[in-house]
This record gives C-alpha cells, structure tokens and sequence, in this order.
C-alpha cells in the first residue's frame, strides 16, 4: 500500500513542478544553441540523386531534435517528435504562419505536459523540414501557453518514407 502512495505522490509531484521543467529546459540556452546550430544545417541539408530528400538531425544534449521547420514559408522552431500523433502550433506561431482559427473551431480536445485543452484542427498549406516539401498535413493549434515549443508529430512525419533514429542521430528521407 505504502509504494502507491509513494509512487502517487511522486506522479502528482511531477505533474505539479514537470510543465514549469520543461519550459526552463526549452528556453535554456543549450537548448538555443542547439536550434540555432541546426538552422544552418537544416537550411542545407543532403540532397542525394534521384530526388530522395534528407534531413539529418543530430540529439541535442537533453535527447531532443530540434531544429527549424518552415511552416506556409516562415521559419518555426521545432522539435521533431514521434510520440506525438499531429503536429502542434502555439497560437502564436500559426497566427505569423497565416493561420489563425476562429474561437468556435477549437473543438478538439488534446493532452499536453499542462494537462488537456482544446485544440482547433487545421490544414497546413506546406511544411517543409530543410529539402523535405509536405503539403496539405493535418495540424492542431493550441492556445498559448500549453505548448512552449511546435511539435512535429506523425501527421508529418508518416508521409516520409524513412525515420531512422539511432547513436543520437535522426535521419528522415521523402
């Protein structure tokens, strides 16, 4: 009985202190080093013969790919994230992207690390990852606040025909 309580108490004691971690962890400068390291890589990323597109990413210290996605043409920074099922914009973002929902389309529901909001369902134009071009990808705008970074969840990445992940490196092939 004694390790449900212990092992509650732990869970209730991330849930209460893991949002404000991971925000501090985003914007550490390590972590904004890192974004800003990658940009130049995802901006020219190997482009092998017959058309296959490449983005290589390497971890950065914490375990996460970050990198700059062009979201409708404006550059976003992201992390590229297989656990999530649809890409997730801050509001924010998809506003200076062109896409601003209105109050009545935030009709789903989603799970954040801030707990669960509404989210409104969208269809974004184009997201390109360096060389790698996606049209018409399904996305979720979530109010500011309950996301502090975009994600790049499966809605993408299921239209590439590679995700490698493996010694710190992501490889994703169109």
């Amino acid at each position: 009985m004694w390790r449900y309580l212990v092992v509650l108490v732990g869970v209730l004691g991330f849930a209460v202190v893991g949002p404000d971690i991971a925000r501090k962890i985003i914007a550490s400068p390590q972590v904004s080093d890192a974004v800003s390291a990658r940009q130049e890589r995802a901006e020219s990323p190997r482009k092998p013969a017959g058309g296959i597109r490449t983005l290589v990413l390497d971890a950065s210290s914490n375990g996460h790919y970050f990198t700059t996605v062009w979201i409708n043409g404006r550059a976003v920074d992201a992390v590229i994230d297989t656990g999530a099922t649809t890409i997730a914009i801050p509001e924010k973002i998809a506003a200076a992207s062109g896409v601003i929902p209105r109050a009545s389309d935030y009709t789903a529901r989603t799970r954040t690390a801030n707990g669960i909001v509404r989210a409104a369902p969208v269809d974004l134009r184009e997201v390109r990852l360096g060389s790698i071009r996606l049209r018409n990808v399904r996305a979720m705008v979530l109010p500011d606040g309950a996301l502090g970074i975009t994600l790049i969840g499966m809605t993408a990445l299921s239209k590439l025909s590679t995700i490698d992940i493996r010694d710190g490196r992501m490889r994703l092939v169109q």
